[in-house]
């Protein structure tokens, strides 16, 4: 007996729906005659009987009216309610009367038997239409025909049911714009498995939605540290607090603000832990690609964390934000205003109040694992994945990027993976070379800025680099500042007192082919850092405020790549303020503005070449932190140049003289073309690399600069 009322338990709410379907049948028999529950075609034509009894029907007169009261008094809401508590929640969650509740209830009937399909058809005296219309709620709910046109307010727009989108009104396919009492009832599938209560994700939801449960039990005190991407461990229990505080009393809208990797979603799930709750994870830019549905669905979402007691985290929620293209901001605005939980948005900026929907977001800035912590993971991920590093190399490559705790993990296996390939064991443990630890931390960053800049390739270290002596100093002081930035700006103070950006803004200027991009790609080899060139010729626009658009999209792809940022062919964009003649002259000094500013923004080493320094303005001078002059070199360094481009391998010829070729004035890049022009020479020719090939060479190196070369063995007057 116990187990057949336990069965029963829940479902009060039918029995309900059955005495009033009875007396909606009682009421179908009188106005259809005793033969329409034989006739297996009824709907499909019209008799000359059922025509005559159509004709002789009172208008609007429901069928409830007809039969009269039931019988048998129904369950009373209060009574469904104490028996099922999901009912109660809807009541009171929607304001709703009893009238809009029995009119889901009609609605809910075919999604728990498919035998209400057989009465419903039945009822509405048509054998196709086993699904409930608004007619035919109407005619079982109401008594007469006043009050079957008042309780059509019940399915206005603005009502509580379409309004919350408890129920939808469907159109039968193949009915032209029928009136609103022909349309056909659904109940939303979130609201059908909530009453019925089954525990699964809406699977409208299921594509962009992840629902992750705690792992800990409620109570126990866990909460996200400094690993996790916060400030403190404090302040996490402090927004434990909050939330805590704030569920079930009042809605609170906090926004995650901070660079990808800061924490903020692993802040999220460690409260939702702390907590003991559900956490619903919703990918926004993924919903954001159907723009047509995605507020609908945030709506979804939103209900779905009500129903779990989940807290809700829009995860890359700066794609439902105001942009070209995008729904206007006050629709999120106003679906976070009708949610009476708590949601966290994780965003890269800070959120913006609406101007409609005040919200009273609080804004918490993450940013992303100081050198120290990251030291500390590293060595923590390195030894999880059974590989061991120097202690210097550790400490570099936690300063050197700024990776968050998810990508060191990712970086330590990486190497590990590497280690294993290269047979780097030793008694059994694997030890990580210096360049297996920079190339695994390499490969977590920069993907995003490979479409917009070209990686340079590194093959040249100090010893190919031939400049003078002072121009060397510079470079290696350029270095330092990228090696020890974080014991000036952070142990030793410095950053407390910089109100720009802690990056590293340099100018090479010299003549082409002195080694300014060479002299960028050895520094980044140094650092152990990769070189992406950024060829502002093509930035430029003619366009006005382009310019700064493609540069702001080079820039924040850059933002999270640990990289040498190399601006090459500067010269496209520097303009004198004082040389203003026109309107171009001022946008392109906005434009060189622009770049700097972005520049000392930017946490890295970024690096301008130019061939023409004396073009850029002493004002934006001052905002540089290097300015290196790559002089044409000399004949010792002509040299030099010579015998670094000449590699060991090559076989040469007798008659070539280094020390001649050093005396004539050809630049380093040059240099470098008419070996490789000589050498291609000397190969098809199936000889060593012999003194006239490098004249021949020399010449079309000439050439191809437009220079005139007389007819000489060697194409240019020596120096004296």
């Amino acid at each position: 007996m116990s187990g057949a009322v336990e069965e029963l338990a829940g479902l009060l709410a039918f029995h309900r729906l059955d005495l009033l379907l009875a007396t909606g049948v009682a009421a179908a028999r009188q106005r259809y005659g005793p033969e329409a529950g034989t006739d297996s075609f009824r709907g499909l034509y019209l008799s000359d009987d059922q025509v005559r009894r159509s004709l002789l029907t009172p208008v609007s007169l429901p069928l409830a009216a007809v039969a009269g009261p039931p019988p048998h008094p129904p369950p009373t809401w209060p009574e469904i309610e104490a028996d099922n508590p999901r009912w109660s929640w809807l009541r009171h969650r929607y304001d709703l009367g009893s009238r809009e509740l029995d009119t889901v209830l009609v609605a809910l009937g075919p999604e728990v038997d498919r035998r209400y399909e057989q009465l419903y058809g039945y009822l509405q005296d048509d054998v196709s239409a086993r699904r409930p219309t608004v007619n035919l709620a109407l005619d079982l709910l109401t008594t007469s025909p006043a009050d079957r046109l008042r309780t059509l307010g019940v399915f206005a727009s603005d009502a509580p049911l379409l309004r919350h989108r408890l129920i939808a009104l469907l159109s039968d396919p193949r009915a032209l714009a029928p009136p609103l009492i022909a349309r056909v009832l659904a109940v939303d599938e979130q609201i059908v498995t909530t009453l019925l209560g089954v525990d699964c994700l809406d699977h409208r939801l299921a594509r962009w939605c992840e629902v992750i449960r705690p792992a800990l039990p409620s109570g126990r005190d866990v909460g996200p540290g400094p690993a996790d991407g916060m400030a403190t461990g404090a302040q996490a229990s402090s927004l434990a607090a909050v939330v805590r505080e704030a569920r079930g009393r009042h809605p609170l809208r906090l926004c995650f603000h901070g660079p990808a990797g800061s924490g903020r979603k692993p802040t999220a799930r460690a409260i939702a832990a702390q907590l003991g709750l559900a956490l619903l994870v919703v990918d926004a830019p993924a919903l954001a690609e159907d723009a047509d549905a995605v507020y609908g669905c945030l709506h979804l979402a939103l209900r779905e964390a009500e129903l779990r007691d989940a807290l809700v985290y829009l995860d890359g929620a700066d794609t439902l934000l105001p942009a070209p293209g995008r729904a206007a901001p006050e629709r999120l605005a106003a679906a976070l205003d009708e949610h009476r939980g708590v949601v966290v948005l994780g965003t890269t900026e800070a959120w913006a109040p609406s101007t409609q929907h005040p919200l009273g977001v609080l804004n918490i800035a993450f940013t992303l694992p100081a050198a120290a912590e990251r030291h500390l993971m590293w060595r923590q991920a390195l030894s999880a994945a059974g590989v061991e590093a120097s202690a210097s190399d550790v400490f570099v490559v936690a300063d050197r990027f700024r990776l968050s705790l998810g990508q060191i993990h990712d970086a330590a296996l990486t190497a590990s993976a590497a280690a294993r390939l290269h047979g780097a064991g030793r008694d059994g443990e694997l030890s990580l070379s210096t360049a297996e630890l920079f190339a695994a931390a390499r490969q977590e960053r920069g993907h995003d800025l490979s479409a917009l800049a070209r990686r340079v390739r590194l093959v040249h270290g100090w010893d190919d680099l031939v400049v003078p002596d002072d121009v060397l100093r510079q470079l290696n002081e350029l270095t330092m500042r990228v090696q020890y930035r974080t014991r000036v700006l952070d142990e030793w103070g410095f950053g407390r007192k910089l109100s720009g950006g802690k990056g590293v803004a340099a100018l090479f200027a010299g003549p082409p082919g002195t080694g300014k991009t060479m002299a960028a790609s050895v520094i980044a080899a140094a650092l152990g850092l990769d070189l992406f060139a950024v060829d502002l010729s093509r930035v430029v626009s003619k366009y006005v405020g382009e310019t700064e658009k493609n540069l702001a999209r080079v820039f924040d792809a850059a933002t999270d790549t640990d990289a040498v940022l190399f601006f090459d062919e500067a010269d496209a964009l520097f303009g004198k303020r004082s040389e203003v003649r026109d309107a171009h002259d001022r946008y392109a000094n906005i434009e060189i503005a622009y770049l700097l500013q972005r520049m000392e923004q930017y946490e890295g080493l970024a690096v301008l070449a130019t061939n023409l320094r004396h073009h850029l303005d002493q004002a934006f001078t001052r905002r540089l932190h290097i300015v290196v002059d790559f002089p044409f070199p000399d004949v010792p360094e002509r040299l030099r140049i010579w015998q670094t481009c000449l590699p060991a391998q090559t076989p040469t010829a007798p008659d070539v003289d280094l020390a001649e070729l050093a005396r004539y004035r050809l630049a380093g890049g040059s240099i470098k073309n008419v070996v490789l022009g000589a050498a291609f020479l000397a190969a098809a020719e199936g000889v060593p690399v012999g003194r006239q090939h490098l004249v021949d060479a020399s010449r079309r190196e000439h050439h191809k600069t437009g220079q005139v070369v007389a007819d000489l063995e060697l194409p240019s007057r020596p120096d004296p």
